[in-house]
């Protein structure tokens, strides 16, 4: 299953055997447990990267791997696209940012507004979850309100109000205030929504929706909620959010464009950089002028590196690389990969989820995939050849085509089915 490049030993390039020992001169792990963000924790020591190409990346393990994270689904056009390597270095050439506006910030603007013929007005972040941050705050003082509108499950980034619907392992460090501004909705119980709305419609500032949440099992939003949720917020000037940091990708006019529904606010990041940190709150100009530095009382926003030219400039290649007809052929080629997945895995006991350019493998008719499950499908894919998320989202990227498609289709399957076969050995049944 397969092929390994092996690379020259890591001593050889400067790295130690094993990064996760490296300590510093008091002794500890020179990272907190050896991680530079929690999130690549996958129950073990994790493998290192040390270059990647186009949908391929190779560790330092001696691995080469189809690259189906893309960290974390924002490398849209894979790894190193010599287009957006040449956007980003002839930028950085210039200057990696400045202390005044740059030309790029207009580019990229003028590209995503064009995507997003509803809404009017960009502030750039340097992140999704800074963005979402920025759009709470914006909805906050337009309304005069505090409380917020979440789905449980749906995932937006990891400041305080982000993390409460995540459940009591997300909010510990979190002040009891914050817990009690945020209404977490279950997913797609519309009946749960409109009553929690029509309880206190005065409290609350904004309905945030995560269209196809991957903390949830990726399990899309259906449109009668997303509509709901809408007319809801027209009705009680409540401001909707609707959070496409993942999702843009999913659509020419995002995924909410697919559903037809205009929100107030659209935060996004990711595919936006072209591989670089980024975010962006889109919204209604009544909205934005909450931001506007030449009205009196706005509300103060900065970000040393907040719409820097690299960034811009990078992310303006990657939306031109990315028209529409790119969006519908890396969406059936998603689509092609689950259909060849899902009949390989269904004796199994599991399921593929997802939409267009995404997908996950999950035990049937799971709400919460627990951490052991998540972490061994990781290895098993992991020893495949096949990156995925450590939550075992895939994602797809351009330079990938039918044959590449077939051939993660295939090592996901038989990864699943070892990880399913050794769940049934384990609880004593006949292993598969």
């Amino acid at each position: 299953m397969g092929t390994n490049t092996h690379l020259e030993p890591a001593a050889q390039r400067g790295i130690a055997e094993d990064p996760h020992l490296r300590r510093g001169p008091r002794g500890f792990p020179l990272l907190p447990g050896g991680y530079g963000r929690s999130t690549y924790y996958t129950g073990a020591p994790s493998p290192y990267a040390i270059r990647g190409e186009g949908y391929r990346v190779w560790d330092d393990r001696g691995r080469e791997l189809i690259d189906a994270n893309n960290n974390f689904t924002s490398l849209i056009h894979g790894n190193a696209h010599p287009e957006i390597t040449e956007a980003a270095t002839k930028a950085l050439a210039s200057g990696a940012s400045w202390g005044i506006p740059n030309l790029y910030e207009w580019e990229l603007a003028d590209l995503l507004l064009s995507r997003l013929p509803d809404l009017d007005q960009v502030r750039f972040t340097n992140s999704g979850t800074e963005a979402v941050m920025s759009a709470i705050r914006i909805a906050r003082a337009s309304t005069g309100r505090e409380r917020v509108v979440v789905t449980k499950g749906g995932y937006h980034g990891t400041s305080e109000v982000a993390l409460v619907p995540g459940g009591p392992s997300y909010t510990r460090g979190v002040t009891q205030g914050v817990i009690d501004d945020v209404t977490a909705v279950p997913l797609n119980d519309i009946h749960f929504l409109r009553q929690a709305v029509e309880a206190a419609p005065d409290a609350y500032a904004a309905i945030i929706l995560d269209l196809l949440p991957n903390r949830a099992g990726l399990l899309s939003i259906s449109e009668d909620f997303v509509r709901e949720a809408r007319e809801l917020a027209t009705r009680f000037g409540i401001v909707l959010i609707i959070d496409e940091v993942i999702s843009l990708r999913l659509g020419y006019n995002g995924l909410s464009g697919d559903y037809g529904v205009s929100p107030d606010l659209l935060t996004t990041g990711k595919l936006i950089g072209g591989g670089f940190a980024v975010g962006a709150v889109v919204g209604k100009a009544e909205l934005m002028a909450e931001v506007d530095p030449t009205r009196p009382g706005s509300l103060p926003h900065g970000g040393t590196f907040s719409g820097n030219p690299v960034s811009m400039a990078a992310g303006a290649a990657a939306l031109r690389l990315y028209p529409h007809e790119e969006v519908l052929r890396l969406n059936r080629l998603g689509d092609t990969t689950r259909e060849a997945v899902k009949s390989k895995i269904a004796e199994a006991g599991w399921e593929i989820r997802g939409r267009g350019s995404l997908l996950r493998a999950v035990p049937a008719g799971a709400e919460k995939v627990s951490e052991e499950i998540q972490h061994r499908l990781w290895w098993a894919s992991y020893e495949r050849g096949l990156l995925g998320s450590p939550a075992n989202l895939l994602s797809l990227s351009t330079p990938m085509d039918e044959n590449v498609a077939a051939d993660i289709a295939e090592r996901l399957a038989d990864a699943v089915l070892g990880v399913a076969g050794c769940a049934e050995a384990k609880d004593g049944s006949q292993k598969l």
